[in-house]
């Protein structure tokens, strides 16, 4: 599967969500431009959120779509778990600088595809 970020995701360590509708969300990664979330609820693909986010220092609502919900665990005593991957509609740089400062190292950038390597590159050319 080709992986269409435009930047790498950091861990949502130190950052926290909740949708609009009252309920939580864990951050497992974040980026400025989307979040991969876990929740008690599912979230409807296509659909569109609010989302407020906050860190130890500076919270927004932040509009988002959601690109995809599944059901990433089921426990007897905690009941299901989904995963949605949130596309936020405007960038949002100080949420991935929060995680960022939160002890993580900033990530290096995403390496091309092959398929935007020049051609010489391609075909194993020097």
């Amino acid at each position: 599967m080709n992986d269409r970020r435009r930047e790498r995701r950091v861990p949502g360590q130190g950052v926290r969500a909740r949708v609009r509708t009252g309920h939580r969300l864990v951050v497992v990664d974040v980026s400025s431009r989307g979040a991969l979330v876990e929740g008690q609820r599912p979230l409807r693909p296509g659909s569109r959120v609010e989302v407020q986010l906050e860190s130890e220092t500076r919270g927004s609502i932040v509009a988002a779509s959601v690109t995809r919900c599944l059901v990433s665990a089921i426990d007897p005593e905690g009941g299901v778990t989904y995963r949605a991957a949130l596309s936020f509609a405007d960038s949002c740089d100080w949420v991935r600088e929060a995680a960022t400062h939160a002890g993580y190292g900033v990530p290096e950038p995403i390496e091309p595809h092959a398929s935007e390597l020049p051609t010489r590159e391609k075909q194993g050319l020097k």
